[in-house]
């Protein structure tokens, strides 16, 4: 089976057929995901912040869905209209290039240094300032990664930073790489803004899911900035988008053109229409080997007012008042994503929609025994940049030595094989029974 962008999967004899529902699949695997650990700690609306080493990947899950888009595009001017899980992606991440433009402003990506150069503590031949670098000199990275197989060198990161920063705009080193640090949190709490309060939700109302290797050093001063109160970093934030495929059921998607007002539609003719579209689903779903009990026929309609070329899609039942109840539905979905509605506005039905999910066997996950706990002694101790507080010494844990109850106060530096968790101070951490890190940002210890 391979994942599609859909959220799903489908066999390679179809993918021949639709080889571009194979597009942005990756960043699709990483918002399952997401969707799943929120499910697992109790939250209904998640943003998932995926942050690698050239960029980062959105997505929101609200009412424990995820939002699904319609028509999206791989590059500009190249529409795809299978449905496909929102995902926002910008240039942001640990390889992203410190620069100043040509106005005498700090920028940060959307360039990127890549693996090759890479960031200049890599020691293999770049020398302008990434994210990394930043992150480096501050402390909140420290010079051995991944488990001691890749060393980091902390004076090519500091002279890159001076040299393009901190001398041009007259600043201190330190100085320097929390601004690179902090402009591109800014970038991503920008990002976040656009997939929530542009859709008409509050950030405040949803916890960050941090991962992608280097989203747990960025995730609490990101949900710091937009008032979010719950940072969850996942037991692997490395590998988190690749978990996603293992949770995703056979899918496919069959829409059909139904275009008219909703009042003078023929509600039998929709029904007719949606049965047609299901009995194909079926036998779709059977040549694949599904079980009957275990098919799962979605229906939903897109609507819009009268005189709009956009529309919106609204789940749609079936029977007598289905279509009535849509177009109340789809007021109500209006308001909240446009802050506008208008009741007497002639509706037009624009198309029909079908989600055929054949539902497939997956791993179960079983929670630890929770124990209340300090952490014990940290495997060492470094001073760490923090912004206002400066530099405080700051205690570094291994996270496979932090059993579920664990409990303790930032700051403190998590370390483990695929990524990197900052605890900021005047936070609390403590790790659930699914061994997440959930960080609280209420202010504490002022």
């Amino acid at each position: 089976m391979l994942l599609h962008s859909g959220g799903g999967s489908m066999t390679p004899r179809l993918v021949e057929k639709f080889p571009v529902r194979l597009a942005a699949s990756g960043i699709a695997a990483g918002a399952i995901s997401a969707k799943h650990i929120a499910q697992q700690c109790g939250y209904e609306n998640a943003v998932s912040l995926d942050m690698g080493g050239t960029s980062t990947d959105i997505s929101l899950v609200a009412g424990g869905e995820l939002r699904v888009s319609q028509e999206w595009q791989v590059e500009y001017g190249h529409p795809i209209i299978f449905p496909s899980i929102e995902v926002l992606t910008i240039g942001a991440g640990g390889g992203s290039l410190a620069h100043i433009d040509i106005a005498g402003s700090l920028r940060n990506g959307p360039q990127s240094a890549g693996a090759d150069p890479g960031p200049a503590c890599y020691e293999t031949g770049g020398d302008q300032p990434t994210n990394t670098d930043a992150n480096v000199v501050l402390g909140r990275l420290g010079t051995s990664l991944a488990g001691g197989v890749k060393q980091l060198n902390s004076a090519l990161a500091e002279s890159a930073i001076r040299r393009v920063v901190a001398e041009p705009l007259g600043m201190g080193l330190e100085e320097a790489a929390h601004a690179v640090v902090a402009v591109a949190n800014a970038n991503m709490a920008d990002a976040v803004r656009l997939v929530s309060i542009r859709r008409g939700y509050d950030p405040r109302d949803f916890a960050l899911l941090a991962f992608g290797g280097a989203g747990a050093l960025h995730g609490a001063d990101v949900a710091r900035e937009l008032g979010i109160p719950t940072v969850v970093v996942p037991p692997s934030p490395g590998v988190t988008s690749a978990m996603g495929c293992l949770l995703v059921d056979i899918q496919h998607d069959f829409a059909q053109m139904h275009t008219g007002l909703a009042s003078a539609a023929d509600e039998e003719g929709i029904e007719q229409a949606f049965v047609s579209l299901e009995s194909e689903a079926a036998a779709r779903l059977r040549h694949e080997g599904v079980a009957d009990e275990n098919a799962v026929l979605q229906r939903k309609i897109s609507m819009r007012y009268q005189g709009q070329w956009r529309s919106l899609q609204v789940p749609m039942g079936s029977g007598p008042g289905a279509l009535e109840q849509a177009v109340r539905t789809f007021h109500e979905e209006y308001e909240r994503e446009f802050a506008f509605r208008q009741d007497d506005a002639p509706v037009e039905v624009y198309q029909l929609h079908l989600a055929a999910v054949g539902k497939i066997p997956k791993p179960s996950f079983r929670p630890a025994s929770v124990v209340a706990q300090a952490p014990g002694t940290p495997a060492e101790r470094r001073p760490v940049f923090f912004g206002e507080d400066g530099w405080l010494e700051t205690p570094v844990y291994d996270r496979s030595e932090l059993a579920a109850g664990t409990a303790f106060v930032g700051p403190a530096i998590i370390n483990q094989l695929d990524s990197t968790t900052v605890v900021p101070p005047h936070t609390r951490a403590e790790i659930d029974e699914w061994l997440n890190i959930r960080i609280h940002l209420e202010e504490i210890n002022r």
